[in-house]
């Protein structure tokens, strides 16, 4: 099935370019080629590698869903819609079904206590059935929507800087992390693949686009999202606030106005994403500020366990408090941005994972000497798409530090901000290259002006 679905899916998405210029057409093929090679990888990674790991249990899993629908259509509609829900009881069943189940397919469901997990195996359900349950088509499907959802926010950057196209096709289409780790059956593909949707339509509409089916395609990537990795959509909805904001303040003439305006937004983006925390809890009761906090210690010192090799780091213990997660702010923005050093490097993949972190610390390097700090605030708040990705790289990089204590979790976590940082970073470096039209860096139709 795999050679099958690596050309029909060349095939059929080489048709969403087809407006572009040759340069764009070749572009998008030759990405999204990569792209499922990298699926085709990532499942030999995980079969003869690791020879275990999540993306063999969801595939296990996503069968089993696959049977019910030809076996049982009414207990694989209920497993679909209400996951682990019991619809008599309302509450959640960690074995639900569980003889009818063992019945029909011989087997149960392993994620059948994590239900964000098993969303991701009611997702890769479907997904199965479409591909008859290979492992490695299941995969390329995934990663061609990443591969989709990547593009979209490559497409929005050229939008406001032409002149850097070329370049940002490595910044955000060619980064390996994310060409690798963005593929296969994983949450980390579905969420960056729905990011850069959100991304898009949340665009259109302020740029008065199709507003109607934008906000339609928005509520769905947002439930996609908050369905498997919440926080993403907290870094979200704070970076988009903090574009609104700039955005408006671009017009301000005074510079001592936008200099004390600046650390006031980012102050007002901490209590945001905070209280988004708590407006979450009135609705899952598991994403409360107390809650999550427990849930970022919890997390932090279960992943030091050896999952991936025993390839462990540690920023310290924290207490589950306000005070105690923002002690660890600055180190755990670094950890998720910076690390792997090359020295923590103790196999090829984190050696590659290093080598990317290196370049990524040269390119922060560059930009903060050539645009010199005191000038960063203005140059932010004069980008409304750069303060965006600084502000949600920030916010992003924050969470995944708290939250996680190997490097092999921490290179496919973080892959969702790195189209974004890596991106700010290389345009900030070479700033002084932008051409001085207004226009380029703030497209004038529409809200964004």
């Amino acid at each position: 099935m795999g050679p099958i679905y690596f050309f029909l899916i060349i095939f059929l998405l080489k048709k969403t370019v087809k407006d572009g210029d040759e340069y764009e057409r070749k572009l998008f093929s030759k990405g999204l080629i990569i792209k499922l090679f990298s699926a085709l990888s990532i499942a030999f990674v995980y079969l003869f590698y690791y020879e275990g790991g999540d993306t063999i249990i969801y595939m296990h899993d996503a069968n089993i869903m696959a049977s019910l629908f030809f076996d049982d259509i009414n207990v694989f509609s209920d497993f679909l819609f209400n996951g682990l829900i019991d619809s008599e009881s309302g509450s959640v069943s960690n074995w639900k079904h569980f003889f009818k189940v063992r019945g029909l397919c011989n087997n149960y469901f392993v994620y059948r206590n994590d239900e964000r997990a098993f969303f991701m195996v009611r997702l890769m359900g479907v997904v199965a059935i479409i591909t008859n349950g290979s492992f490695i088509a299941s995969g390329m499907v995934v990663g061609a929507f990443c591969y989709l959802g990547t593009w979209k926010i490559y497409k929005l950057f050229v939008e406001y800087y032409p002149s850097f196209r070329k370049q940002l096709s490595y910044t955000i289409i060619f980064i390996p992390s994310v060409m690798f780790w963005g593929a296969g059956v994983l949450k980390d593909p579905v969420t960056l693949g729905a990011l850069g949707f959100l991304m898009y339509y949340v665009h259109n509409i302020l740029k008065s686009r199709k507003v109607l089916i934008s906000i339609i395609y928005i509520v769905i990537f947002s439930f996609l999202i908050i369905s498997i990795k919440p926080y993403i959509l907290n870094a979200f909805i704070v970076g988009v606030g903090c574009w609104l904001l700039s955005n408006y303040m671009v017009k301000i003439q005074s510079a001592v106005f936008k200099a004390l305006i600046f650390p006031i937004l980012l102050v007002v983006s901490i209590g945001a994403v905070f209280g988004l925390l708590s407006l979450f809890s009135g609705d899952t009761g598991k994403y409360s500020f107390d809650k999550a906090l427990d849930e970022a210690a919890l997390v932090q010192s279960d992943l030091k366990q050896d999952y991936y090799g025993g390839h462990r780091f540690d920023i310290g213990s924290f207490e589950p408090t306000l005070s105690g997660v923002l002690g660890k702010a600055p180190i755990a923005i670094a950890t998720t941005l910076y690390r792997p050093f090359i020295w923590e490097a103790n196999n090829v993949f984190v050696m590659l994972s290093a080598l990317e972190s290196t370049v990524i610390i040269v390119f922060t390097f560059l930009a903060i000497f050539r645009i010199k700090l005191l000038n960063l605030q203005g140059v932010l708040l004069a980008n409304p798409l750069l303060f965006f990705s600084f502000v949600f790289s920030l916010f992003f990089a924050f969470f995944i530090g708290l939250t996680s204590a190997n490097f092999g979790a921490l290179v496919r976590y973080k892959i969702p901000l790195m189209p974004f940082y890596m991106s700010m970073v290389f345009i900030l470096s070479n700033y002084s290259k932008l051409p001085k039209k207004v226009q380029e860096v703030l497209p004038t139709k529409g809200l964004v002006v």
